[in-house]
């Protein structure tokens, strides 16, 4: 039964990987002004396979992706409806998926139908990680659930302090992100065309408009990369935290690598699709942290020491 619960959680890693594959296509058509190459929805030119060209390539290929990775989810939902442990353990999580599955599929068509309207650009960028992110714990679950199987899952305590930052890591990944939206499809990436300064010798010149943006999401950025250092800090040794903490803080510095060199090379496609990957990686990490955090026991605090008043009195 194990097994069979371990082939499931393999499956479910698999339509994950597909999934953010299907993110960072979205990228790149993005990247290549190709998101109106089909003008129209569901349909493209009013037909189910188009005459082709790049463009067309692009934007349908994705539309294609897209309706695989539901039908799939569609055909793994079956499989884990016959392991009773695992429909038990992530039914819910599941239903959750369905849901913001449905909701990215209107987006999509929003996105179209509205000419690529910043709202819905941004709208379908969160909701497409937000569903990479649930098949990520859903997979996280059903290997916990076939290993639980095996025998029992032992958990080290963490700190309050140490929980409250991974939350706090999650909420500014959530407005970086957000802000990232809004900054490619407002077409502000490169309003600050320099980097670490904005304008010659001024790094803040003005935050109002799309100047104002780009700074948040510069200044952003940084706290976030603070915030994922003090948080792999303080779990560099926890024996299931440390490890995927310092991916955590890997992931940033290579994210905010990508966010530079966007700036200085003119936001070529390529970089800009990795800092698109780099981006959804960094919310799958994200959310394994803080589920991990979340789900562990509180470390008691640390005992004061007696004082003399305490001690017992010593009879001679």
């Amino acid at each position: 039964m194990a097994n069979r619960t371990r082939a499931l959680a393999r499956a479910f890693t698999g339509l994950t990987l597909i999934t953010y594959l299907l993110v960072v296509l979205g990228a790149v058509v993005r990247a290549r002004g190709a998101g109106l190459a089909c003008p129209d929805w569901p349909l493209c030119f009013g037909e189910l396979v188009p005459a082709l060209d790049f463009g067309v390539i692009l934007e349908w290929g994705h539309r294609a992706l897209a309706g695989s990775v539901s039908l799939l989810l569609v055909g793994l939902s079956a499989w884990m409806y016959q392991d009773r442990r695992a429909w038990a353990a992530c039914r819910g999580l599941l239903g959750v998926s369905f849901v913001v599955l449905a909701l990215q599929v209107v987006l999509g068509g929003l996105t179209v139908l509205k000419l690529l309207a910043s709202w819905t650009v941004t709208s379908h960028l969160l909701v497409g990680n937000l569903f990479g992110v649930c098949l990520t714990l859903l997979s996280a679950r059903l290997f916990e659930v076939a290993q639980e199987q095996d025998g029992p899952v032992m958990s080290a305590p963490v700190s309050p302090a140490l929980q409250g930052l991974a939350w706090g890591v999650a909420g500014l990944y959530l407005a970086q992100m957000t802000l990232g939206g809004l900054v490619s499809s407002r077409f502000a990436g490169l309003v600050c065309p320099q980097w670490p300064a904005c304008a010659g010798d001024m790094f803040f010149p003005s935050f109002g408009g799309l100047l104002g943006l780009q700074l948040t999401h510069r200044l952003v950025a940084y706290a976030l990369t603070f915030a994922i250092a003090a948080f792999a800090w303080g779990a560099w040794d926890h024996p299931r935290l440390g490890g995927r903490s310092r991916l955590l803080l890997l992931l940033v510095i290579v994210q905010v690598a990508l966010g530079i060199a966007n700036v200085l090379l003119r936001l070529p496609v390529e970089v800009t699709a990795l800092h698109s990957a780099t981006a959804a990686a960094l919310g799958a990490a994200t959310a394994l942290v803080v589920r991990d955090a979340a789900r562990a026991r509180t470390a008691p605090p640390l005992a004061a020491a007696p004082t003399p008043a305490a001690l017992p009195e010593i009879v001679a």
